[in-house]
């Protein structure tokens, strides 16, 4: 792959860019955990030898006080305590092309600590890991296409017995 190249110094190296108006940190490379950025954007970005780019901006909030759900909801909190953050957005290019990708896909997901970006046969993935000891678990989005294609989470400690799967179909516009 082209991008290996670059050495992995380079790949790993983090870049304050301005996006979407905000100070954003922006992290390059495949394959690599990245720390994501407990309030504000994290961008990570990969570039595969199949001529595919992606820039993927994932932004969290902290939850107040007064947040109302308090049972264990969200990924990465526990009964009676909500996480501390939860990913209030999440914008995604593949080669420029915006992808639209419903709240549903990231709202529940709490306390993202590490992000990661992989090349697929039809796409890329996206990798999200997030919560503390117990509560942690594993996210991973596929896009094929264009699209957002499915989403899994599991719990880490127990990723057979607690893991959710959703399915994505959008109408195929000509683009």
């Amino acid at each position: 792959m082209s991008w290996l190249k670059l050495g992995r110094a380079t790949l790993r190296r983090l870049v304050l860019l301005p996006l979407f108006g905000l100070v954003t940190t922006m992290v390059i490379g495949a394959d690599a955990l990245h720390a994501i950025k407990s309030e504000g954007s994290t961008e990570l970005m990969l570039s595969a030898a199949s001529r595919l780019t992606v820039r993927v901006a994932i932004g969290q909030i902290s939850l107040s006080a007064a947040y109302p759900y308090k049972d264990a909801l969200l990924w990465g909190g526990d009964v009676g305590e909500p996480p501390q953050t939860v990913v209030s957005s999440l914008l995604v290019k593949a080669n420029d092309e915006t992808i639209v990708v419903p709240l549903s896909a990231y709202s529940d997901l709490g306390n993202v600590k590490t992000g990661s970006l992989d090349a697929t046969k039809d796409g890329f993935a996206l990798n999200l890991h997030g919560g503390d000891t117990a509560v942690s678990y594993d996210a991973t989005l596929i896009f094929e296409h264009g699209y957002l294609k499915s989403r899994t989470v599991s719990l880490r400690e127990l990723p057979e017995e607690r893991r959710e799967k959703t399915s994505y179909t959008f109408p195929k516009a000509e683009r």
